[in-house]
């Protein structure tokens, strides 16, 4: 789970070429949502926070500027990924900082703007790094590795590793055709190089070449993904009238889908007013900067899906971006809607963060938050 509904839009300038990858709101009442599948009637049950990490002021090592992703080690570590300290913060399953990963700097093993990190099988991390256009690997002690590089026009933005190895990678594809340009966003697997060994998941990009010398990809389309602990890749469309999920065994072959159109749901005035975050990343000849400003003028609809993710009981957790409080969808793999599950906490849709489900459990953070970035972590109660 990569995504989230209050999303950081990435800029990317190759050059004259501008390609923009926008994130979207959220809205609507905080009922259950219709299934897709199944009119049957279907439990909801809470998720409940037991614990938070990180403070407002104090220790250092619970500071946090942006935290960027966060995820469970392969011990039930928890994993952050702070952007602002260009390096990952790993604390106990109980909260306890246990050291970092990485620092800020060009080097081997250093970061300049690292976006997103993976839990490999082996138990260590890779990391992506938008400016220096690299995937950083280290092992399961922390210690530096190796370092891919070569991708164009950035190494994949999000990723998330496969139990058999390797990692799943989201990332755009640039062509050129002619005197025209094909740009997709594409889901693919990765070893140990910048090729893909396999693609589960393409969309084309919209081109709009009335800037003069300036190409322009307009917003969308846009999807979040997440990786099973049996290696199957799941897939989340993000958009503002589609109900929409694929499931894809390891080897590409799709075997799941979910499928709904649905109404657009306008964003709050709060929502307008709170605007969103926007990373420029700038390359020309090959060298990348970056830069983060605020956008006030957002799209004013609510996407359907926020985000999805897979636990370690192999449950498909969609999470709903059309209401005011998080509502997730669970479902198995043969798409019967399990139960609905909705947190014991009344986020609004300005304050609700980003979750990630992952096989050690359920974690949260705000990207943008309205008070000091934290981590929540949430347990489900069941029966």
């Amino acid at each position: 789970m990569k995504n989230s509904v209050k999303s950081i839009a990435v800029f990317i300038a190759l050059v004259s070429i501008v390609a923009v990858m926008s994130g979207c709101g959220n809205d609507a009442e905080p009922e259950t949502p219709a299934d897709t599948s199944s009119s049957e009637t279907v439990d909801t049950l809470v998720i409940a926070i037991t614990d938070t990490i990180g403070v407002e002021m104090g220790d250092s090592s619970y500071v946090f500027g942006m935290l960027m992703e966060v995820a469970h080690g392969a011990d039930g570590s928890i994993i952050a990924l702070d952007m602002n300290r260009s390096s990952l913060s790993v604390y106990s399953p109980d909260g306890e900082f246990i050291g970092y990963i990485g620092s800020p700097g060009p080097g081997p093993g250093e970061f300049l703007i690292p976006v997103d990190f993976a839990v490999m099988a082996d138990g260590g991390v890779a990391v992506s790094d938008a400016v220096a256009r690299n995937i950083s690997f280290f092992d399961a002690e922390g210690t530096f590795q190796e370092c891919i590089t070569g991708f164009f026009p950035t190494p994949p933005m999000s990723i998330e590793g496969c139990p058999g190895g390797g990692y799943i990678g989201q990332s755009m594809s640039m062509v050129m055709a002619g005197e025209t340009m094909d740009a997709s966003l594409q889901l693919c697997k990765y070893t140990d190089n910048t090729e893909a060994d396999v693609t589960y998941f393409s969309k084309p990009m919209e081109m709009d070449f009335s800037g003069g010398g300036q190409a322009e990809l307009q917003r969308g389309p846009e999807f979040d993904f997440a990786v099973g602990p049996d290696g199957s890749v799941f897939v989340a469309e993000l958009s503002d009238t589609l109900f929409a999920v694929s499931g894809y065994s390891p080897d590409g072959e799709e075997f799941l889908t979910l499928y709904e159109e649905r109404e657009r749901t306008p964003l709050t005035q709060e929502e307008i007013d709170a605007g969103s975050l926007a990373m420029s990343i700038m390359i020309v000849n090959g060298e990348a900067s970056a830069g983060m400003d605020r956008v006030e003028n957002v799209y004013p609809w609510r996407n359907v899906i926020a985000s999805i993710g897979v636990d370690s009981m192999e449950r498909i957790w969609v999470e709903m971006a059309c209401t005011d409080t998080p509502v997730f969808r669970v479902y198995d793999y043969s798409s019967t809607l399990l139960f609905v599950a909705v947190p014991d906490v009344d986020f609004t849709a300005v304050t609700r963060p980003s979750f990630m489900i992952d096989a050690g459990g359920i974690l949260a953070c705000d990207r943008d938050p309205m008070d000091y970035p934290k981590i929540y972590n949430f347990q489900l109660l069941e029966d």
